[in-house]
């Protein structure tokens, strides 16, 4: 299974408003974009985004009431809530899943620190295991229920401690991903989704 690091507004990826380069690469190749869903197969023509004809306008119609579902996030977020109407283009980081795993299991292995003295970058490592990334500084992951279920993260803490801290050679390829993805979204100012 492929695992994706994208970088967007929210009210875009809960739509489908974008198109992936694994969509552009198979009609590149003449083949059809097909998802596999409970329905079965739905077949997606050049041009159109993941989410349909309707994606562009069924985003401009809910973003309100995200931006009213992200007010009611701890005031440390709130505060400081990026433009859900950028038009800014998605970027996408393709990661390898065996890393990518490795990393997350090494970001939620509980801090040890030498005489109660913890490395520097230590404390910023459990948000390197979220699958949201909000262009956001605050302290602590959280669990966000709505608009999409999933543990919350700070691009700000999780680059401080991809940068400080070692991490296991396994996890290396997935770590410069993870940074490269996370610097993408800190440039325009949006979030950043893990898709599995």
């Amino acid at each position: 299974m492929a695992i994706d690091f994208m970088s967007m507004p929210i009210s875009r990826y809960i739509v489908g408003d974008f198109i992936t380069p694994a969509m552009r690469s198979a009609w590149e190749r003449g083949v059809p974009y097909s998802i596999i869903g409970p329905e079965g197969a739905r077949h997606l023509p050049e041009g159109l985004p993941f989410g349909g004809p309707a994606a562009p306008e069924r985003r401009a119609s809910v973003i309100a009431m995200l931006v009213e579902d992200l007010r009611q996030l701890p005031d440390c977020i709130a505060t400081q809530l990026w433009d859900e109407n950028s038009d800014a283009a998605p970027r996408f980081h393709r990661v390898d899943t065996a890393s990518y795993e490795a990393l997350v299991e090494e970001a939620r292995k509980p801090i040890k620190s030498f005489l109660g003295i913890r490395k520097r970058g230590d404390g910023h490592r459990s948000h390197v295991a979220a699958t949201l990334f909000l262009p956001c500084d605050f302290d602590a992951p959280f669990e966000m229920v709505t608009p999409l279920r999933c543990l919350t993260g700070s691009t700000f803490r999780a680059l401080d401690a991809l940068e400080r801290m070692r991490w296991p050679l396994n996890a290396e390829a997935a770590a410069e991903s993870l940074r490269a993805a996370l610097m993408a979204a800190r440039e325009s100012r949006v979030p950043m989704i893990v898709d599995w």
